[in-house]
């Protein structure tokens, strides 16, 4: 079911106009992007503290338009990630392995789809995204969905297990010209599924957002880019589903990896 802008629940440490900023984009719906979905791309992500929102929404004003459906601009993302009981996905992101995947369901609640996907992360740095539809809940979905799974890259999808789910408001962005995305995640939620009471149980991102920008090949010359330079931001490795695991697992594995973003959250500046 579609929503309103909610922005107490949607800020709830901020008071900043989510919902008078939004309204002064240009609006788009999927249909008229050339490259939409940039299932082959380069990301670029960054972990914001959220009272720099206002300045990002306004800056970018003049250079993407909001993806919009049914006059809905914010939009419900739940995803569950799979993993092996080893969470070897994890550790082999921990580890810097190249020729990566992920696993997960997700959802977009606003309009009723939902979708399996594996992300594969290759040697030369680029994101490669293949997805089915599947109206089947999610562990279901593997089993049903299991040659789509082999046919790319996932081997042995039976001993994948539910490990995390990553529940998130969006606002995506586009910018057709330059053939990029960009997506700001806010109210990020971590919730520990693999039914271990040792293990914390869930963690929110309070005062940052996640702003991800998705290009066709790496281009520092984007608006984004050149916004976030103007503000002394670097772009920072991070995975949500890495720092996920990490933020509700950590006294059971190893995090050194994601060490910087950890102790920034704990700052929480």
């Amino acid at each position: 079911m579609m929503h309103e802008l909610n922005q107490s629940a949607l800020l709830p440490n901020s008071d900043i106009n989510v919902a008078d900023a939004i309204s002064k984009y240009t609006k788009h719906d999927l249909s008229d992007l050339k490259n939409s979905e940039l299932m082959d791309r380069v990301d670029s992500k960054f972990l914001l503290p959220v009272d720099t929102l206002s300045h990002i929404l306004a800056s970018c004003n003049n250079f993407y338009s909001v993806l919009t459906i049914d006059d809905v601009n914010l939009f419900q993302y739940n995803n569950i990630y799979f993993d092996t009981a080893n969470l070897d996905f994890y550790r082999s992101h921990h580890n810097r392995k190249l020729n990566r995947y992920k696993v997960r369901h997700r959802n977009y609640a606003d309009v009723g789809s939902s979708f399996l996907e594996v992300k594969f992360k290759n040697n030369k740095g680029r994101t490669i995204k293949t997805r089915c539809a599947s109206d089947d809940k999610p562990s279901a979905a593997l089993i049903s969905n299991a040659h789509f799974l082999d046919s790319n890259g996932i081997e042995q999808s039976n001993s994948l297990i539910a490990s995390q789910s990553c529940n998130y408001q969006r606002i995506s962005l586009a910018n057709d010209a330059q053939h990029e995305r960009l997506t700001l995640d806010l109210n990020v939620n971590f919730i520990n599924q693999l039914n271990n009471s040792n293990f914390e149980n869930s963690y929110i991102l309070s005062n940052f957002y996640i702003a991800e920008l998705k290009q066709e090949k790496l281009n520092r010359q984007s608006p984004f880019y050149r916004l976030i330079r103007e503000m002394a931001i670097r772009s920072k490795g991070f995975s949500k589903y890495c720092m996920g695991v990490s933020l509700t697992n950590n006294k059971h594995i190893k995090t050194n990896r994601f060490k910087a973003n950890l102790m920034r959250l704990e700052r929480g500046a």
